[in-house]
């Protein structure tokens, strides 16, 4: 029986695209930098931000551009970052379901630490007491870092625990956590997409089919 679910937050409990869009085209025309489009920056997403930037700038920027363009994608993104940003219909409900069942729901997301709490406190109140995000000392997913660190504070055997995300940056995380995992199809990559980069066969489509999944395990 699971006790701890981790969950991945972009594209898994958050749609954030339309706001990481805006602010990465900011820091690009900042820069004089062609602009990316919703699909480009779909694709990108999942390192977390600063390979979100590498991606986004052109092949030849300088280091010195790109972590000029990063800190201006910082400075919007931090003044903007809950504009656009919803939670996925039924997530909401999903989360308070299990917490009110007794599971230890929590998140590791290697999205800026300060605003994965900010985020999380808007759209899901109260639901969420251990946020794993990328903040100094913490290693990025895939690494097994931040996984090892919720396993490490609630004590739990790895058999406890259940991964859900949404990409293959997410698979790669639990196989290296040695933790047991779903992905969704409804997050930033399509099912074809998951399906081409992915062996996971726990594909999930809607916050109804995470209940399930989680009950039978």
């Amino acid at each position: 029986m699971k006790k701890v679910i981790i969950f991945d937050l972009d594209g898994t409990l958050l749609d954030t695209l339309d706001d990481l869009r805006n602010a990465v085209n900011f820091g690009l025309s900042e820069m004089g930098y062609p602009l990316r489009t919703r699909e480009q920056v779909r694709k990108d997403i999942g390192n977390g931000v600063s390979k979100l930037i590498e991606r986004s700038v052109p092949r030849e920027t300088s280091k010195e551009d790109y972590e000029k363009c990063l800190w201006e994608f910082k400075k919007s993104y931090i003044q903007n970052y809950d504009v656009n940003t919803k939670a996925y219909k039924g997530c909401f409900e999903l989360v308070k379901k299990l917490k009110d069942e007794g599971y230890i729901v929590t998140v590791a997301t290697n999205k800026l630490i300060d605003i994965a709490k900010m985020l999380l406190e808007h759209h899901y109140p109260g639901l969420f007491t251990y946020i794993q995000g990328d903040a100094e000392g913490v290693k990025k997913k895939p690494d097994r870092n931040m996984i090892d660190n919720i396993v490490s504070h609630y004590n739990v055997d790895r058999s406890e625990v259940l991964y859900i995300g949404d990409t293959n940056v997410d698979e790669e995380t639990a196989l290296n956590s040695e933790v047991d995992y779903a992905l969704v199809t409804y997050g930033y990559r399509t099912i074809e997409e998951v399906k081409n980069s992915c062996r996971c066969t726990n594909l999930l489509d809607t916050p109804e089919d995470i209940y399930n999944f989680i009950k039978s395990n």
